[in-house]
């Protein structure tokens, strides 16, 4: 598409180029009005549609726990909070990566 500047005003040449493009789409519509257009299709695999679903539902929730932030803030603040230290380190080094 070649751009044309006159007076640097670009949009004269875009408001006629738009205007082209519609009086082309019209007439060649006329032209055959029995002529199927195809149009692309994209179609989702179930795994993809349910991966979908999941990501929807994680964004809709909420970035904090605040619930769990407000017991371990009293808890800590109380000074209650206790780690199981054996447990704790069992938990790391089972995690999978």
């Amino acid at each position: 598409m070649n751009i044309m500047i006159i007076n640097n005003n670009i949009q004269a040449v875009a408001g006629a180029y738009a205007t082209n493009s519609k009086k082309i789409k019209t007439s060649v519509r006329d032209e055959s009005p029995d002529m199927s257009i195809n149009k692309d299709e994209v179609l989702l695999s179930t795994q993809a549609q349910s991966f979908s679903q999941i990501l929807q539902k994680a964004k809709s929730m909420p970035e904090v726990r605040q619930d769990k932030v407000d017991t371990y803030s009293a808890q800590i603040g109380a000074g209650s909070y206790q780690i199981d230290p054996k447990g704790l380190a069992d938990k790391i080094l089972n995690m999978r990566f």
